[in-house]
């Protein structure tokens, strides 16, 4: 199974001048084979205020990092019914996944809605949005992911199933970007496992693997208030049993030691039954997660 990593999880090496293609440089020797490029810790492939993708400079960072998956993580308000995709951030996302995407690749983008409120909004409305954007990705030929974020969960299937199904054909262009540790933050905290257990992995494009202790994320995945053995076991239940095989990306909260608690964590799930490619981690690194500490 592909194991990535977001870019946000580099933001404090980032911050301290340490190049983007380094970093990636060092997650793919790590055996991290996919890359989400996430806004905000773009490095110098954003503008400084408006965050707004450059798709010269990332498709420089993609050439000098070969051999990869890629995809951008735009922060958009994706189920806001006045969008329109006609901003400068919208129009140089799209662009950018075409110059990142090489051979077979899909180009890939990635939306998170972190400033609409979900309760104001109907379910049609949101799905129109969605299905207006869908169709924008796909006149460069990409695939669009939608993140649960903090949205009620049941809200969110709807207005995902109707824009889906709105779409036609394109709808199987149009996947959920799947983080069962944002569940704990949506109205009625559902179970991650149970919603993990019954999602299509058909309709999944990747997994989110994060951590939360005392209501703050964490820098490694570790025990927590996200039941990881519960949820590894769901992984393997989806689709009747047919299981995910798709990407699992680690998004864990920025930390001076990233390297370490990256590596940790996959040891720590990778003993709960995860496949984590740790045949390829660099020969000689500490790969014990740590229990105690505070990201910085």
């Amino acid at each position: 199974m592909p194991v990535g990593v977001v870019s946000n999880c580099f933001k404090s090496q980032i911050d301290a001048g340490q190049p983007l293609g380094d970093l990636i440089g060092q997650a793919s020797q790590r055996g991290f084979s996919v890359i989400e490029l996430r806004q905000g810790c773009l490095g110098d492939c954003e503008s400084e205020n408006e965050l707004v993708p450059d798709p010269d400079r990332l498709q420089a960072l993609v050439e000098s990092c070969p051999g990869l998956q890629w995809d951008l993580a735009l922060g958009y308000p994706c189920f806001d019914p006045t969008t329109s995709g006609d901003d400068p951030v919208f129009v140089a996302g799209c662009e950018s996944i075409g110059r990142l995407s090489h051979g077979d690749q899909v180009p890939h983008l990635r939306l998170v809605d972190l400033s609409t409120d979900h309760a104001t909004v109907d379910v049609a409305d949101a799905a129109h949005t969605v299905g207006h954007l869908l169709q924008r990705v796909r006149d460069v030929g990409g695939m669009l992911s939608i993140e649960h974020a903090r949205e009620n969960w049941k809200w969110f299937s709807e207005v995902f199933a109707r824009a889906r199904e709105a779409a036609g054909a394109n709808g199987q262009w149009l996947k959920i970007c799947f983080d069962p540790c944002n569940l704990l933050m949506a109205p009625g905290r559902p179970d991650p496992a149970q919603v993990t257990a019954d999602l299509d992995p058909d309709s999944v494009s990747m997994i989110h693997i994060k951590q939360r202790r005392d209501g703050r994320p964490w820098p490694a995945v570790a025990e927590g208030e996200v039941d990881w053995p519960g949820v590894i076991s769901a992984i393997d239940q989806m689709g009747r049993g047919r299981g995910f095989h798709g990407p699992l990306l680690f998004e864990v909260a920025p930390s001076r030691d990233i390297w370490e608690f990256l590596d940790g964590s996959r040891v720590y799930l990778s003993r709960l039954g995860l496949d984590m490619g740790l045949e390829t981690r660099v020969p000689g690194q500490d790969l014990e997660v740590e229990e105690s500490g505070e990201a910085t």
